[in-house]
């Protein structure tokens, strides 16, 4: 099949084969000491070529008919990733200004339809007025697809764009103490109307309290309100979908600095959110997460974690999920260039709240991802990665059952 790419990317695709013909990249990868000597560069210009493979794209289970679902026999898809971008990092005085540019260009070799142009950005000022009063303005921008594991929508595209701008300040008021706060503004804007993860625009503003120890380790509180408005739907009343939600967040995280070769994070927080017009949607409860970071090696890293989530996700028999996942993985550096490392999860997602009086099942189900990467830097331009993951889910529904066996080759050029 001929894939007709947009005129800017043809130089990035000369440079990269120019480097390595067959090889593909993303994904940025992990830092590696080369025994080069490292310079902090103003300006960086980035340029990679992805080759991904996904046995089972549309996440269908064993059951499905293909052929009537999306009119092929098979589900397997082969993506060609192509990205320019750029870096600016800068500082002068107190202050740094940084900016991450890229445009990614992604083309689906048997569902065509699904190729689409990513533009997305990340921007940050790092101000300080003095070395006691800090902050951040961020801006950043993330176009992808909606994920085919939670949104089987088959045959058109349904494009995602995620937008948040945050200021926010840090006093010190000694050396142990210091005063937090922050407004922020984000939204949530779907190609396609979906109707469990509506398009939204939120406004939110949060103050705190830190105190940091004298091991360097942290504990914080945080109060959040935030006010979300629901856009591109109409309010009804039938399905009980409001035009809009409140949710207040206390949170307390605590950075801990448990030896020279460990830390851990732990943070929970308890929120609730309700609607102006159908309280029927509302609901609360406790957030929380663990993870622990422990060097077992000068060359080896263990990684684990445990997160519970919850995330509005309205239907006719549930308000929301919650979600409870742990994960486990080493990284090895096996040589100043190479780093092997291999992650393993597994979540158990239930779907809870009842809006209506209608008794339905529940949905319940258990998913689990398994990769091992494989990353190589042979020059301080050249970075090269290849990964095999496999994903799975068990569902309480009929039909939400699959299986999916993925591969990436990359390959990333920046100077």
């Amino acid at each position: 099949m001929k894939i007709n790419r947009p005129f800017w990317l043809t130089p990035a695709v000369v440079l990269l084969c120019s480097a390595a013909p067959s090889w593909s990249q993303t994904v940025d990868t992990p830092k590696m000491n080369s025994g080069e000597k490292q310079t902090e560069e103003t300006f960086k210009i980035n340029a990679s070529e992805t080759i991904m493979t996904d046995s089972n794209l549309f996440r269908l289970s064993d059951s499905a008919d293909l052929n009537a679902l999306i009119g092929r026999s098979s589900a397997a898809e082969k993506i060609n990733i192509t990205t320019l971008g750029l870096s600016i990092n800068k500082a002068y005085s107190l202050q740094r200004f940084e900016l991450d540019m890229d445009l990614i260009d992604y083309r689906y070799q048997n569902f065509s339809y699904l190729s689409f142009t990513a533009k997305n950005y990340n921007a940050a000022w790092r101000w300080s007025l003095t070395p006691r009063l800090t902050g951040n303005l961020t801006t950043d921008r993330k176009e992808t697809l909606n994920s085919f594991t939670d949104v089987q929508s088959f045959n058109q595209r349904n494009q995602r764009t995620n937008t948040k701008t945050r200021f926010d300040g840090a006093y010190e008021l000694d050396g142990a103490w210091a005063v937090l706060g922050g407004v922020e503004q984000s939204a949530q804007i779907n190609e396609e109307a979906l109707v469990a993860e509506g398009d939204y625009k939120a406004n939110s503003a949060d103050v705190g309290l830190r105190y940091t120890f004298a091991s360097g380790s942290a504990l914080t509180y945080t109060l959040k309100n935030s006010s979300g408005t629901y856009v591109n739907r109409a309010m009804s009343p039938g399905n009980l979908l409001d035009d809009g939600y409140n949710q207040l967040d206390n949170e307390l995280k605590l950075h801990w600095l448990i030896s020279g070769k460990s830390t851990a994070d732990l943070t929970t927080a308890y929120i609730n959110r309700t609607h102006p017009h159908f309280g029927e949607r509302d609901y609360s409860g406790f957030t929380a997460g663990a993870k622990i970071n422990w060097s077992m090696t000068a060359k080896t890293v263990l990684s684990a974690g445990w997160l519970r989530e919850l995330a509005s996700y309205q239907t006719g028999s549930a308000n929301y999920s919650q979600t409870d996942s742990f994960s486990i993985g080493p990284t090895w550096q096996m040589s100043p260039k190479t780093i092997v490392s291999l992650r393993y999860q597994v979540a158990q997602r239930d779907y809870k709240g009842t809006p209506t009086a209608v008794i339905a099942p529940q949905r319940s189900e258990t998913l689990t991802d398994t990769t091992l990467s494989f990353d190589w830097q042979p020059y301080r331009y050249l970075s090269i990665s290849t990964s095999l993951g496999k994903a799975k889910r068990t569902a309480s529904l009929p039909g939400l059952d699959y299986d999916s066996n993925m591969v990436n080759v990359s390959a990333k050029f920046s100077f």
